[in-house]
């Protein structure tokens, strides 16, 4: 009986594994500061996978994609700002910031994986400097 138990938990651990989670391509538009995507949805406790492309040609178009609590849009982009280039844009350990990739480059690719918080909905931002008022959107989070 033990054998069959150790045997039945394997499987159980091997079939969460092979769970995909949520995958979600985001690009920029061109030269401009604006993600293709502004609102995706994704469950509650579910592992998400970000992937920004910045379809950037411009050096100052870099651009990153930063998970948010609501309302700590500005506060984010503030202390990203404080923490420089060197940080991405993005302070570490900032207890605002639920996910964030790192910053890209122009024509370059950046990903992200995270666990989605808890029901509600959620602000993501570009935290280069200047970006972040324009550059957003939502990420839904349901049961």
């Amino acid at each position: 009986m033990k054998t069959l138990w150790i045997g039945a938990a394997v499987a159980s651990l091997a079939l969460a594994g092979c769970s995909k989670g949520f995958e979600q391509n985001i690009s920029t538009v061109g030269n401009t500061m604006a993600y293709d995507v502004t609102t995706f949805t994704v469950k509650t406790g579910e592992k998400v996978h970000v992937i920004l492309k910045n379809n950037g040609d411009n050096p100052a178009m870099q651009h990153n994609w930063v998970l948010v609590k609501p309302g700590a849009e500005a506060a984010v982009a503030t202390a990203g700002m404080e923490a420089g280039v060197p940080a991405g844009y993005v302070k570490a350990g900032d207890a605002n910031v639920l996910a964030a990739t790192p910053l890209s480059q122009p024509g370059a690719t950046v990903e992200v994986t995270f666990t989605a918080p808890a029901k509600g909905s959620y602000p993501y931002i570009c935290t280069f400097p200047g970006h972040y008022q324009a550059m957003k959107g939502t990420l839904t989070v349901t049961d």
